[in-house]
């Protein structure tokens, strides 16, 4: 019976998309006992989030390709279109589904308890959490450390497939140990040293090793961002990019390898222009991110008026990166500047106290990386410190990078042996 609702419910929003808005609250993909049509609903609530129409077209793109064969998602959109007579009933078929997941969910739960009488008395207070959870649709977020325990004790000193999510270089993924659910990970660099090509390359890496990412750039637009992709990708040099007029030797070859290689790279969706915290928690929540990154934090709108305090602003729009990274159990990569502070410094090395308009930053982060030319007069070769690091140890890197290729590359060489090497360079500068 519960099968044919769930049909119902698709056809009702092909027939109406806007109908959506009727069950968004009400119903999640994970009640659909239909794997494949609770995938669909998903498409619908993306949808409906990003103000995007989903067709039949827009389906059989999104879903062919995955876990189903083309024709097994041709079937079902045809059944669940052939068997839906009207959208305006569509409260009434997600009403079905919602019993029927709490009724499964209760069998679950009642069949889960083990009665003892030694423990009883917290048997029954964590089952009526359970059933009270249940019957308002609300997940229960608290546990017992034993069931904590339960849950992780065997994934440790066992072959297991890694949790964590790593960056791309592998001095500083050793540093860091991985990226987890729920960290707040701030990149800070004063303008033009290079953080957010460092990030466009992190999500490049990681999008080859099949992760999904949510890439807001608020300060770039779409041309922009492509251009920094297609360059890294093609070899082709940045300058080279935006003043030919003519493809020179192989340039057309890798130009157009470059273009097919990053026509596949579906897993990372890119926003550019203003937004709000609210607006990409609204954006991300169903798009099954594995990491977002935001370029950069102080170009976040707030959600209230802090009425000229912008480290007030600063700190709440920092709370709620955090937050959303807790609510999606995913790593949130948010961009930082630095203040001037600094480039007084003979070394230029920053600390985290210069993050720009700090605020809550720097309690709420998990993780602060800072980034700083280590000569002034050359800017091939980056300082790279982990300052805070609350999974792993602090620790510093010198990356080169080739800024024409948007490329960095770690290198062997130690920060007191650069900043020697930047002591001397710069003092030999004859422009002084």
């Amino acid at each position: 019976m519960g099968y044919v609702e769930e049909q119902n419910i698709i056809g009702a929003l092909l027939m109406d998309n806007n109908s959506v808005s009727e069950i968004y609250s009400m119903i999640s993909p994970e009640m659909f006992t239909s794997e494949l049509l609770g995938r669909m609903y998903l498409e619908f609530l993306r949808g409906y989030d990003n103000h995007r129409e989903v067709t039949i077209a827009v389906l059989l793109q999104r879903l062919t390709g995955g876990s189903y064969p083309e024709y097994a998602i041709q079937d079902t959109i045809k059944a669940c279109v052939s068997n839906t007579l009207t959208s305006a009933t569509i409260k009434s078929y997600a009403n079905v589904l919602l019993r029927d997941y709490k009724t499964r969910k209760l069998r679950e739960t009642v069949q889960r308890v083990v009665p003892n009488a030694g423990n009883i008395d917290v048997q029954i207070a964590d089952l009526i959490r359970d059933l009270e959870a249940l019957q308002e649709g609300e997940q229960v977020l608290s546990k017992s450390l034993p069931e904590i325990v339960k849950e992780n004790r065997d994934k440790y000193f066992c072959d297991r497939e890694d949790e964590r999510m790593y960056i791309g270089f592998s001095k500083l993924d050793d540093l860091l140990g991985g990226l987890e659910g729920g960290d707040m990970i701030v990149i800070g660099a004063r303008p033009g040293v290079g953080k957010s090509a460092l990030v466009t390359q992190i999500t490049s890496n990681m999008a080859a090793r099949g992760k999904r990412i949510g890439f807001y750039n608020l300060e770039m637009q779409e041309k922009q961002v492509y251009e920094r992709f297609i360059v890294a990708q093609s070899g082709i040099g940045l300058t080279r990019l935006r003043r030919a007029k003519k493809f020179l030797g192989d340039e057309k070859e890798r130009f157009d390898r470059a273009n097919e290689e990053l026509m596949k790279r579906d897993s990372i969706v890119i926003t550019t222009g203003s937004k709000a915290m609210s607006e990409i928690r609204s954006e991300s929540r169903h798009m099954g991110y594995d990491i977002i990154i935001i370029d950069y934090l102080q170009l976040l709108k707030a959600d209230k008026s802090y009425r000229g305090n912008r480290y007030a602003e600063v700190g709440s729009i920092s709370k709620a990166i955090k937050a959303l990274a807790m609510e999606l159990n995913i790593p949130i990569i948010a961009l930082s500047q630095l203040n001037r502070v600094s480039e007084a410094r003979e070394t230029k090395e920053p600390t985290m106290a210069e993050l720009r308009e700090a605020g809550d930053i720097e309690q709420d982060a998990s993780v602060i990386m800072l980034l700083w030319n280590i000569s002034q007069d050359d800017n091939s070769k980056k300082g790279c410190k982990v300052e805070k690091n609350r999974q792993g140890r602090p620790g510093k890197e010198i990356l080169r990078f080739d800024g024409d290729l948007m490329q960095f590359v770690e290198s062997e060489e130690s920060v007191k042996e650069a900043q020697e090497w930047a002591r001397v360079n710069d003092d030999d500068c004859p422009f002084k």
